[in-house]
């Protein structure tokens, strides 16, 4: 009789078993749509304020996809961070970002950029990247959600820019450029839209083939400090043994958001095309272009 009942109590066993289990997964799926259930808001990123620092055109508004590949959206209430939404070029729907949320009031945070990972966005104020920093927008808003709702957003610059123009040609001995500054930042307050800690960051460049015997320009980014508008700058040109081939200081760089502060001149000791004049001085010239768009701070080294 014991051996009859064996294999009955346990085919009631593992039934019971597949029940429960089945009970658990259904009650994870309720929950995941209880937590979809909300107000649906959409905000496009459809312009840019500013132009792009590589354009030759000035143009009020420009489109996301051509100066950006990485989209990150925070939203944050009561100073928490409870959703984060990042696209890449390659989406379908990049610029145009989603959520759920319920009623209430939030702030939010876009921010768009070309860097390789996403930022950290847990709090607005100390916005961190991963990497090289890139050309890079914002948008900061605080918003109430009272129904389903749709925005279209003008983005701003939040970087400056140092371009460096080496006039001569790059020797085939050079294989990299470091740049490596202080005075600006690498960490964004996205509420105030400017940098917030005293960073010292570095850019390091190599440099191929087709870069060396022509002169070269390099751009470097930053976001400027309410308390800094300069920077201290120091270019090196380094060969395949990481041996110094040529280094220069440049003491306060002044930088601005959405300005570019170029220097040009012969950085290797050569010959700067269509230049007669026979001098080692340095001389220093500023020129300085401003409209409404964007500024250019011109300087000759």
């Amino acid at each position: 009789m014991k051996k009859a009942n064996t294999p009955l109590l346990l085919i009631l066993f593992l039934c019971l078993g597949y029940c429960s289990c089945q009970k658990v997964i259904t009650a994870d799926i309720e929950d995941e749509k209880e937590s979809e259930k909300g107000i649906e808001v959409r905000f496009n990123v459809v312009q840019m304020e500013q132009i792009p620092f590589n354009s030759g055109q000035a143009s009020r508004s420009t489109e996301v996809k051509s100066i950006c590949s990485m989209i990150n959206l925070a939203i944050y209430q009561a100073g928490t961070k409870i959703k984060q939404v990042n696209q890449t070029k390659s989406d379908s729907d990049f610029g145009s970002l989603k959520v759920v949320l319920p009623k209430g009031d939030f702030k939010i945070v876009i921010l768009a950029h070309s860097g390789q990972n996403n930022p950290t966005m847990t709090d607005a104020r100390k916005i961190t990247f991963d990497g090289k920093l890139t050309d890079t927008f914002y948008y900061s808003q605080d918003v109430t959600v009272s129904e389903n709702a749709s925005y279209d957003l003008t983005l701003k610059r939040a970087v400056a820019a140092f371009r460096f123009m080496a006039l001569d040609t790059i020797p085939t001995t050079v294989s990299l450029m470091r740049f490596y500054y202080t005075g600006g930042s690498s960490t964004f307050d996205a509420v105030n839209g400017v940098g917030c800690v005293d960073s010292r960051q570095t850019e390091s460049i190599n440099i191929t083939t087709d870069m060396q015997n022509k002169p070269g320009t390099f751009e470097v980014y930053t976001f400027p400090r309410s308390d800094s508008n300069v920077l201290q700058m120091q270019v090196t040109a380094y060969g395949p043994n990481i041996n110094i081939i040529k280094q220069i200081e440049f003491a306060d760089v002044p930088i601005t958001r959405n300005q570019i502060t170029v220097y040009s001149g012969s950085f290797f000791g050569g010959k700067v095309p269509g230049d007669t004049t026979e001098t080692t001085e340095t001389t220093h010239l500023f020129s300085l272009y401003t409209n409404d768009e964007w500024a250019v701070l011109n300087k000759s080294y």
